[in-house]
């Protein structure tokens, strides 16, 4: 049997962007350099009327399938988020269906954490290597900032977006050469049952991150790179979580990866959090440009759930899909400025009756 690996990718983003300025200006609860300049922020997504973590899957495993493959060849999908629409009721059968994927095919739900979308990954590249299906889709998506309350430090960072990979044993542009998974319990952020909003356990700043983002991921990679006999230097590209592009830097800093092995998959600058979908889409960004024989690891962190990290190598059949789908960085590039009365407005956190008309209707 071949090597697991990638077969095809697809991404959807917001079209609407909120500039920081705008939130900061009202609010006056943070440092518009912080945000700008130390994190590298400028703009994030905004939810359009219509939009959830559905709509944003479908269109992302809908450009997956341009590159190649179809719904119906797919056997397993996995759907990792941790803003679901629904509290009690999955996801992965509503893209299943508005996808028409077979009624056979096995739908699971991965949910809590934004390492949920590298989660669903690994369960799909499982699916797929021990034979069970031929062909598995994971998807990574979240909807950040419907679930960011006004006035809160994260507003400015929080997104949304989707990233849908497809996975097999044929005509593979990147194989998984490993994975790695590294977690411990930690309330550095939640959102208990009937809340909207994710809370943080803990008060933010450098200290959160060197107690849960760093001490997770580091620990993930590293032991990914020693199971593997890799090192930093054999790879060309590094992909790591961003909720904004700095704390990638971060993480690659501790890691002993450079600068230039991860920009080229920052993307957070312009968009912001997108949660369980953050490390994916920045593999999808590496992809568009990456060659044959190049290795990319990526290792993603979901709060409360530890880290996975993955290795891949970029194979020859990476050219064969070139130009079939649109680029990330022309989804980046597409977009209509929003002020922020119509960002709150479309992402419903006006307060307002449940019921407007009357009692009965």
């Amino acid at each position: 049997m071949n090597k697991v690996g990638i077969i095809s990718y697809g991404v959807s983003l917001p079209k609407k962007r909120l500039a920081v300025e705008e939130i900061i200006e009202l609010w006056q609860n943070s440092s518009l350099d912080l945000i700008k300049n130390k994190q590298g922020v400028k703009e994030r997504g905004v939810l359009g009327f219509d939009e959830d973590c559905n709509t944003f899957s479908v269109a992302a495993a809908k450009e997956a399938f341009k590159q190649n493959g179809n719904a119906k060849e797919i056997g397993a999908l996995y759907y990792g988020t941790c803003t679901n629409p629904y509290d009690s009721r999955p996801s992965s059968t509503i893209v299943q269906e508005a996808l028409d994927m077979d009624y056979t095919t096995k739908c699971v739900d991965v949910q809590f954490s934004t390492k949920s979308g590298t989660t669903a990954m690994i369960n799909a590249m499982a699916m797929v290597g021990s034979g069970i299906s031929d062909k598995a889709m994971a998807i990574g998506v979240d909807t950040i900032n419907r679930h960011t309350a006004p006035g809160d430090l994260l507003e400015p960072y929080a997104s949304s977006g989707a990233c849908a990979v497809v996975l097999g044993t044929e005509e593979v542009i990147a194989t998984i050469d490993g994975i790695e998974s590294y977690s411990f319990d930690l309330s550095d952020g939640f959102r208990v049952e009937g809340e909207r909003y994710i809370r943080s356990g803990m008060l933010l700043g450098s200290a959160k991150n060197e107690v849960g983002l760093y001490a997770n991921t580091v620990k993930a990679g590293q032991n990914l790179m020693k199971k593997l006999g890799s090192k930093p230097e054999d790879y060309k590209y590094a992909v790591f979580q961003q909720n904004t592009p700095r704390t990638s830097y971060g993480i690659a800093g501790k890691l002993g990866f450079t600068k230039e092995q991860v920009a080229p998959s920052i993307y957070a600058d312009a968009i912001g959090d997108t949660g369980s979908a953050s490390a994916m889409i920045g593999l999808a960004k590496v992809l568009d440009v990456a060659k044959p024989g190049d290795k990319i690891l990526v290792v993603s962190y979901g709060f409360g759930a530890g880290a996975d990290a993955i290795a891949l190598t970029v194979t020859d059949a990476i050219n064969q899909i070139r130009g079939k789908a649109k680029t990330i960085q022309s989804l980046v590039e597409n977009k209509t400025m929003v002020d922020y009365k119509t960002a709150i407005k479309s992402e419903y956190k006006y307060i307002r009756h449940s019921y407007p008309l009357n009692a009965y209707l």
